[in-house]
């Protein structure tokens, strides 16, 4: 079946594949939110459309009977997708891949701690592999969740065959008193657009920003 009972993390750092594997005590949540092009203010359109149409500063607002308490919304695409996951490691896990598969069993090395190894040292391991990783539109994270897999760590696909390409917004840890032999993990991830040859639109974005920069001291010498 599909991925339900773990979530795993592939991360593309230092020309290789670290592999995170997380499962037992996992509680994903989902988040999704919108961003409008126009949002609150659309109230104050809608206003003025009901209280007189030949006020409407847009000319687009449909010849309609319009809730004044309702705003006039467009939606542009923007808004944020996340996967936020909390799992606790190192208790029950010695099965899980924990990196590279470079080290051996109850051993670890700089890129991988996979078995029966203390929870700090995957804590450490895992930071280490996410510090270098670049988590942009480049596809370095990918996330099988749910149905969200192409059966890579599953025995079938998931409806979607194909893992999510996230970005990192955030990971934070820590250890609980009450239980020393594991570390607990909150992931919050947001779904990105895979963009082919990334670098190039990195150098466009960037130009771009310098042209725009010049523009405004070019403009702002005059005053």
């Amino acid at each position: 079946m599909p991925l339900h009972s773990k979530a795993v993390l592939e991360v593309s750092a230092f020309d290789r594949t670290g592999v995170f594997e997380l499962k037992g005590d996992l509680e994903p949540n989902r988040e999704l939110t919108h961003d409008y092009l126009v949002g609150g203010r659309g109230q104050v359109l809608s206003e003025l459309y009901a209280q007189a149409s030949n006020l409407d500063p847009t000319d687009i607002l449909p010849d309609a009977d319009l809730d004044r308490r309702a705003g006039f919304h467009l939606d542009a695409g923007a808004g944020r997708n996340q996967f936020n996951y909390t799992a606790t490691v190192g208790r029950g896990d010695d099965d899980l891949r924990w990196g590279d598969g470079s080290s051996s069993a109850g051993e670890a090395t700089a890129y991988d701690a996979a078995g029966d190894v203390p929870p700090e040292t995957k804590r450490d391991v895992l930071y280490r592999w996410l510090s270098e990783a670049r988590t942009d539109s480049g596809g370095q994270l990918l996330l099988y969740t749910g149905e969200w897999s192409d059966g890579t760590y599953a025995a079938e696909a998931g409806v979607y065959n194909e893992p999510v390409p996230v970005a990192l917004l955030s990971v934070r840890t820590e250890k609980p008193i009450d239980e020393p032999s594991v570390v607990s993990y909150t992931f919050e991830f947001e779904k990105t657009t895979l963009v082919p040859d990334v670098d190039e639109a990195i150098d466009d974005f960037t130009e771009a920003a310098s042209d725009a920069v010049d523009q405004l001291g070019d403009t702002l010498s005059d005053y």
